[in-house]
């Protein structure tokens, strides 16, 4: 596959930047939006193009938080060709004019949502009462795909046989891998069809036509390649920090609650009483202590009292 395009003067460059900069674009998507603008081979189609099947593999190799960050980051630069579709990122592809030349037939990024909504992460269209919203039409298709991909694991999670063989396995993954409890391993696969498989499937124009057995077959050859296999540790690393902001949640929220003095606090669903010390960690304090006196102070287990020590 040949570039349509195989030189860009530095003067070009710099203005292509320069206007990026000038929308508000940071300078680290202007890095991964340069790496698209001179092409990526790997995630191009025999016609040159980013096609939406790949979206969430560009977007995990160029550290975007997700598909959504890229096309809205794609939308925002207007450098690029957007071939349009009726789906969740409307378009099934986009290209760099320094591989394909611009078609008449594609929508001009000029006239194209600078930003995507942030209601809806999935919907990239805004939703207005007024008659005259050229993407009211397209609104509802995008709507449409997402209700029809989020049916299709509802109808999984309905049917016995079915949830064994799809959704068991990969809780059961979850929780042998990550070390966790049923339930956060749970946490962990709606994490995994919310924000991952559904969007992956709204945004492909074949999945409407396919049937509930060739989704099927579908999802599990996905789940099994290369592509399903990051969105699951992406699922899990998701988890991870989930459950880290969670503990950081009770923490701050239990060093708030010290009612009885300063240099102590109290559990507010147990009423546990306990202080930190550098050495030991975690100290509980008994019931019957007084509050502790000082920063310094240090229970004696022996005494029953606080002594201090020297800081």
């Amino acid at each position: 596959m040949k570039a349509h395009k195989t030189t860009l003067s530095v003067r070009e460059l710099q203005k292509t930047i320069g206007q990026w900069k000038s929308r508000k674009i940071t300078d680290s998507t202007v890095a991964k939006l340069l790496e698209l603008l001179l092409g990526m081979p790997a995630y191009m189609n025999e016609d040159a193009v980013y096609p939406v099947e790949n979206f969430y593999d560009i977007s995990k190799s160029l550290k975007f938080k997700n598909a959504r960050f890229l096309v809205e980051a794609v939308r925002q630069s207007r450098a690029f060709g957007i071939i349009p579709a009726d789906n969740v990122y409307g378009m099934s592809s986009f290209y760099s004019c320094l591989w394909k030349e611009k078609e008449k037939t594609d929508d001009s990024a000029e006239t194209l949502p600078v930003k995507l909504p942030q209601g809806n992460i999935y919907n990239i269209y805004t939703i207005q009462d007024n008659k005259n919203n050229i993407s009211s039409g397209k609104t509802s298709s995008a709507e449409k795909s997402l209700e029809t991909a989020r049916h299709f694991f509802h109808l999984i999670n309905e049917n016995p046989i079915q949830k064994a063989q799809v959704f068991t396995p990969l809780i059961n993954r979850f929780q042998q891998e990550e070390g966790l409890t049923r339930e956060d391993a749970c946490l962990n696969l709606v994490y995994l069809v919310n924000e991952l498989l559904v969007p992956y499937f709204a945004g492909q124009e074949r999945f409407m036509k396919s049937t509930h057995a060739g989704r099927l077959c579908w999802l599990n050859n996905l789940l099994k390649s290369a592509g399903g296999q990051r969105m699951q540790k992406d699922a899990a690393h998701a988890g991870r920090q989930r459950r880290i902001q969670k503990l950081a949640d009770i923490r701050s929220e239990q060093r708030n609650n010290h009612p009885l003095g300063e240099f102590e606090w109290t559990d507010k669903e147990s009423g546990l009483r306990f202080y930190d010390d550098p050495l030991e960690g975690v100290v509980n304090i008994p019931d019957e202590a007084p509050p502790r006196p000082g920063a310094g102070a240090e229970w004696n287990v022996l005494s029953g009292k606080w002594g201090s020590v020297e800081l």
